[in-house]
């Protein structure tokens, strides 16, 4: 009854309206139907209008042969030629009036244009026999025109302006001043037609465009009516499904409302379960429902014929359907009951009001661990809508058993870190960070080397102790131990609070919790600073000189090396300066060793200051110096100049040492230099090259710079 009310009612509002257009539409169209028959009937009035131009235009040019014969009998001929002409026209126009469809109306001004072309006939004798004026011919012809004329008038053209009664008045008027201008009275009646002729044919235009306007405006109304009916009554319907699907979602709503409620609350399985199927006992659009527990293979459900039917057939096609659930892990929805035989309710269904069903597969971390069973009264009631509905409650029931995991798995972690708790506090530093890397605890030992409070630790990223030592291959080989192995154990240089660096072994531990996911990452530390110093120590005095401080013949070699390396790479010059010190002995002999060792320190101190940072000066033994230049010139001419101007400068510096401690230095240098550009020479033979360079200085005579 609902659906017919309303249906009637809007039917009426919107129909009215249109049938009072239909109407419209109809009278406009019966109206330019007529006003299209008049405009037909004006052809017959232009027909008419032509016959009469050329008639009047035939009598006007007999009328002036007729004047001209009355002085020259030589134009008969031509004469006798327009008569027949207009007799031709007169006749044609005769044949136009009978065409009319309003002759009857027409009958009296047709029987004047005969009688007056009667008494035409009559004019043309006397005028071939001599026997009239010109006046009575002038004055016959445009009485007869005239009365073509006035016929004119008559015409009643529809929708014609004013020009064209104008033009006629122009035309009368020309009859009434008796003028022989035959081409003025046919610029005049061309004038006539011309204008009644362009009006007509814009006019006629127009007619045909409304009258097609009409005939479609006609059409569409009355094809509208009919599809608006059926459009009207899918729409009722369709709002009417509308409002029933919102009442239902609505329903559907109210009980997520009060499940999620619930789901904050509990902390049992059993629990949750049997309070999931009470909350869906209340709803009035669904019969029955349970839930399948696939961890303890049991039924939940509220007791009746219903359960007791689905416990007795486990392995029938509920379980079947179950089962498909389980596997497939996505929702199994039958909107029609009776259509398929999916379930072992289908024989009951009738009894039970059962039209329609649907399966949700409840998941814990992404593992099925139970299946959801709804039964309802309608038919197509698991719609898009509500699917995605109980999908939100199934959720909801996911996240609260993981909730409850969550909460054993807590307890029992609490109770873990408390027996960790005694270990952690021991003398050995330690922090632990969370699977960001977030330091989330630390212990006293740890902030006690480090010179950190607690609070300025927790909540921070060990990124903070980071120094130049821990480069980015460093880190990301670290991490692929820790990724790879689960820890990673090695030695870092940390910063401290106050900017010191300190050495630490450490123990990196990866904690996982049950699923293997990573947890926390657990840091030990160990003070190695002592050690590490030691090792520099030890480290220096192998590649140092003890008494100038200046790298030894071990370090000068492996120095050498990269030179050669760099030259062959960048296509330079590097060179070689050997300087033995003249004399060394006698000093030694004369003044003793300590102060002989005075002087090499004053030498080492001399030399260095005339090179480079990134040259090399290196004492190998006695009072042998070598100076290694790996970027001396970008060609042998440069690079042969630039170490001359060196080694000169060396020897310069080295003979201002005239005095050691007060006592004089007889001491001076003798320099041997070589240059290399590749990797053909070995290391060994460049120091000889320059050994060799530097004995020749010595045959020179000493204190001199030689070339190899």
């Amino acid at each position: 009854m609902f659906k017919n009310k309303l249906f009637t009612k809007i039917v009426l509002i919107f129909t009215i309206p249109i049938l009072g257009i239909l109407f419209f539409s109809s009278t406009m169209v019966y109206e330019k139907i007529k006003l299209t028959q008049e405009f037909e009937n004006n052809s017959f009035r232009f027909d008419y209008l032509k016959s009469a131009e050329r008639l009047m235009i035939s009598l006007e040019k007999e009328k002036i042969l007729s004047l001209n014969y009355l002085n020259s009998k030589d134009l008969y001929k031509n004469l006798k030629e327009q008569q027949d002409i207009t007799k031709e026209y007169f006749d044609k126009l005769k044949i136009t009036l009978n065409n009319f469809p309003w002759k009857l109306e027409w009958k009296e001004h047709i029987e004047d244009l005969d009688n007056n072309f009667i008494k035409l006939e009559e004019l043309r004798d006397r005028i071939v026999n001599l026997v009239v004026s010109s006046e009575d011919i002038t004055n016959k012809f445009n009485l007869v025109n005239k009365r073509i004329i006035k016929t004119l008038v008559l015409l009643r053209f529809k929708d014609s302006t004013n020009s064209y009664s104008q033009n006629i008045l122009r035309l009368d008027d020309y009859f009434n001043s008796n003028a022989n201008n035959i081409e003025k009275l046919s610029s005049l009646a061309e004038l006539t037609v011309i204008s009644i002729q362009k009006e007509l044919s814009h006019h006629e235009q127009n007619i045909n465009l409304e009258k097609n306007i009409s005939y479609i405006f006609l059409f569409f109304c009355f094809f509208t009516l009919i599809p608006l009916f059926f459009i009207l009554r899918n729409i009722i319907f369709n709002e009417q499904d509308s409002a029933l699907k919102i009442e239902k979602h609505k329903n559907i709503y109210e009980l997520l409302n009060q499940a999620n409620k619930f789901l904050t609350k509990t902390f049992k399985k059993d629990e949750l379960y049997i309070e999931i199927c009470e909350l869906l006992k209340d709803n009035k659009d669904l019969t029955f429902c349970f839930i399948y527990d696939c961890v303890n293979k049991q039924v939940i459900a509220q007791d009746g014929e219903l359960k007791e039917i689905i416990i007795k057939n486990k392995d029938s096609s509920s379980e079947n359907l179950i089962s498909k659930t389980i596997k497939r892990e996505q929702n199994i929805v039958i909107n029609n009951f009776k259509d398929e035989n999916v379930s072992i309710c289908y024989d009951k269904a009738k009894e039970f009001n059962i039209n329609s069903m649907a399966t949700f597969p409840i998941k814990k971390f992404n593992e099925v661990v139970g299946v959801l069973l709804l039964y309802s009264k309608e038919v197509n009631f698991f719609d898009q809508e509500a699917e995605i509905l109980f999908d939100k409650l199934v959720f909801g029931i996911a996240n609260c058993l993981e909730k409850i995991d969550y909460e054993d798995i807590r307890l029992q972690q609490e109770n873990e870190l408390k027996l960790s708790s005694f270990a952690f506090d021991s003398f050995a530093p330690m922090i632990i960070t969370d699977n960001k890397n977030t330091i989330v605890k630390v212990n006293k030992a740890f902030c006690q080397i480090m010179g950190y409070s607690k609070e300025e630790l927790l909540g921070q990223n060990p990124r903070m102790f980071k120094t130049a030592h821990q480069d980015r291959k460093f880190i990301e080989s670290l991490w692929d131990d820790l990724k790879i192995n689960g820890s990673w154990s090695g030695d870092v240089y940390n910063k401290k609070a106050n900017g010191d660096i300190i050495a630490l072994r450490s123990i990196i531990t990866v904690i996982k919790n049950e699923e293997e996911k990573i947890t926390n990452y657990l840091g030990q530390y160990m003070d190695i600073s002592e050690q590490k110093d030691k090792e520099k120590i030890l480290e220096y005095q192998a590649t140092h000189d003890n008494l100038t401080g200046l790298p030894n013949r071990l370090l000068l070699l492996d120095r050498i090396e990269h030179a050669i390396t760099k030259t062959v790479r960048h296509k330079i010059f590097g060179g070689l300066i050997f300087i033995d010190l003249d004399n060394f002995k006698a000093v030694n002999d004369t003044l003793g060793h300590d102060m002989g060792d005075v002087l090499l320190i004053t030498v080492a101190k001399k030399i260095k200051e005339c090179l480079r940072d990134e040259d090399t000066v290196s004492r190998i033994g006695g009072d042998e110096f070598i100076v290694l230049l790996d970027n001396i010139g970008n060609n042998s001419d440069d690079a042969r100049r630039n170490i001359s101007y060196l080694a000169e400068k060396i020897k310069n510096t080295l003979n201002n040492i005239t005095h050691i401690n007060g006592h004089k230095n007889i001491s001076t240098p003798s320099i041997g230099v070589t240059l290399f550009s590749d990797s053909s020479v070995s290391v060994q033979d460049i120091i000889k090259q320059a050994d060799t360079a530097m004995y020749s200085a010595k045959k020179q005579g000493k204190n001199a710079i030689e070339f190899f």
